[in-house]
């Protein structure tokens, strides 16, 4: 999804309210201008999807376990700490059952690669789906 998507009015009205769009011309020019980037972020995300797609085939194609599980097993890393800290944590902490801590930004980390390898690979399936 573009960013800019839902915000070319927004930021077409701003411009105008603090004076910088002063006739219709100099907004017809920001319009077009603000369109043309949408469509830029759209074509650069298409071509990242693109790419992120051809890496997950040529790697589920390996024949080397590390190239194809590493995703599956940050997966499954991701939910061994979730049941840990959320589920079995609050039944066993007072028998001196421990949180497994991470910090936020290898949280995040791992967020954008479980998004992503879910993203793509529903893509795919809808994809396929539509031949």
């Amino acid at each position: 999804m573009s960013p800019l998507l839902g915000l070319i009015s927004p930021i077409v009205s701003v411009l105008k309210g603090a004076g910088i769009l002063k006739d219709p011309e100099a907004e017809a020019k920001a319009m077009s201008a603000l369109l043309s980037a949408q469509g830029e972020f759209a074509k650069a995300e298409k071509e990242m999807m693109e790419s992120v797609n051809a890496t997950m085939r040529e790697e589920a194609k390996s024949e080397h376990w590390a190239q194809w599980l590493w995703r599956p097993c940050v997966g499954f890393t991701f939910c061994a700490t979730i049941i840990n800290n959320y589920i079995l944590l609050p039944y066993f902490h007072a028998y001196g059952m421990q949180p497994i801590t991470i910090p936020g930004e290898l949280w995040s980390a791992m967020l954008v690669v479980l998004g992503v390898a879910a993203g793509t690979r529903g893509l795919e399936k809808w994809q396929n789906g539509k031949k």
